[in-house]
């Protein structure tokens, strides 16, 4: 029993160091991409040093939760195959000790992982979602919306500026309002400043200048009302925006949110103020946050059976292979989830599947290592 435990204790160690450099190396590859495809949006609404933290306090729980699991099957995978080309898995069979003292406690490792993914999943993602949607409307409310040179559409509405100032001073402003269904509305000025109000989501611009057109729709060149203006008001909705949980996505609900929309939808109950009328969605969504955690429990499967192959023996190529693996279980879950949500196969089917096909996976490779050796 005490070699036994020694084994066990050594194996926890060895795939944790594993999976700590793994984590490393996964989580920029996770956030590197998303940070950039914002970053555009950051940098004209003049992002500070207390934004900055406020965005790494939030991305920090949501790149781990998807981080962990790769970082997982790549420790799993690198320790078990150093170990069997050091001899150390034939030296533990000589001693009579079989498969399942490697696997044990790399599994038992596993659902801590998976305890702590499911933390990420369930209680610190949809928090960190809203506090990243809660800045993105603070930046916005700085002027991350208006940016010069470019055409930029709102619905029924498109906004150019030729020239804009640090103080949210606008030169140059054409705006097309084709809201209304019985004339066309086009607004030209020479200048005029903007702010946005974050809890309506109503942008207002103040504009100097300028000329207001109205045109029928269709368009009849000689049925046009134009009025000159020293200063005019412009106001519309420029963000969706609200209060409670239909502000939300469904990725942004709380597990107790997602169940009660889903009982009121069930049960008959008015549901004018969701955003998503369709209970698929939600129970889609519930059976996501619950199926996710499973992961890096699964993957010790898949982790132990590759290395007792010797497929992984290098950093590098055991990152890659990681990537690959998750990458592929994580493109049938998304696949997954769009059936589910389309009403083709119910949500606990679909979603549970991919775990369902992993964890066949693993077990027919530890099966056939075994058969190997």
């Amino acid at each position: 029993m005490a070699v036994s435990w020694t084994i066990s204790r050594y194996l926890v160690v060895e795939v944790a160091q594993y999976t700590a450099l793994g984590l490393v190396a996964a989580a920029p590859v996770i956030l590197i991409p998303n940070l950039f495809g914002r970053m555009e949006e950051f940098m004209v609404s003049g992002i500070t040093l207390a934004d900055q933290l406020g965005i790494a306090r939030c991305a920090v729980p949501l790149v781990l939760g998807y981080a962990l699991p790769i970082a997982f099957l790549f420790g799993s995978m690198l320790a078990i195959g150093r170990l069997g080309g050091d001899l150390e898995v034939t030296a533990l069979r000589a001693s009579g000790l079989g498969s399942a003292a490697l696997v044990a406690p790399i599994c038992l490792l596993g659902a801590i992982l998976a305890l702590l993914t499911a933390y990420f999943t369930i209680e610190l993602e949809p928090r960190c979602k809203r506090e990243l949607s809660a800045l993105s409307l603070q930046l916005a409310s700085r002027g991350g919306l208006i940016e010069a040179g470019r055409f930029q559409s709102f619905g029924d509405r498109m906004i150019f500026v030729q020239r804009r100032g640090a103080d949210r001073r606008l030169e140059g402003v054409m705006i097309s309002d084709a809201s209304s269904e019985d004339r066309r509305i086009q607004i030209f000025a020479e200048t005029g400043e903007f702010s946005l109000d974050p809890e309506s989501g109503r942008l207002r611009l103040s504009l100097e200048n300028g000329d207001l057109r109205m045109q029928p729709d269709p368009i009849d060149a000689f049925d046009e009302y134009r009025i000159s203006f020293e200063r005019f008001d412009y106001e519309f909705p420029a963000l969706r925006v609200g209060a409670g949980p239909q502000r939300y996505w469904i990725d942004q609900l709380r597990l107790d949110e997602l169940r009660d929309a889903l009982r009121r939808i069930e049960s008959g109950d008015p549901v004018g103020d969701l955003t998503f009328r369709n209970p698929l969605m939600y129970a889609t969504q519930i059976q996501r946050m619950f199926a996710i955690p499973f992961a890096p429990l699964l993957f010790a499967f898949v982790g132990v059976s590759l290395g007792l192959r010797g497929v992984v023996r290098s950093r590098s190529r055991g990152l890659l292979m990681a990537l690959a693996l998750f990458g592929g279980y994580y493109g049938l879950f998304v696949y997954a989830q769009d059936v589910a949500r389309e009403g083709l196969v119910s949500p606990q089917l679909a979603i549970w599947a991919p775990n369902a096909i992993l964890l066949a996976i693993g077990i027919a490779l530890i099966v056939d290592a075994r058969r190997l050796r």
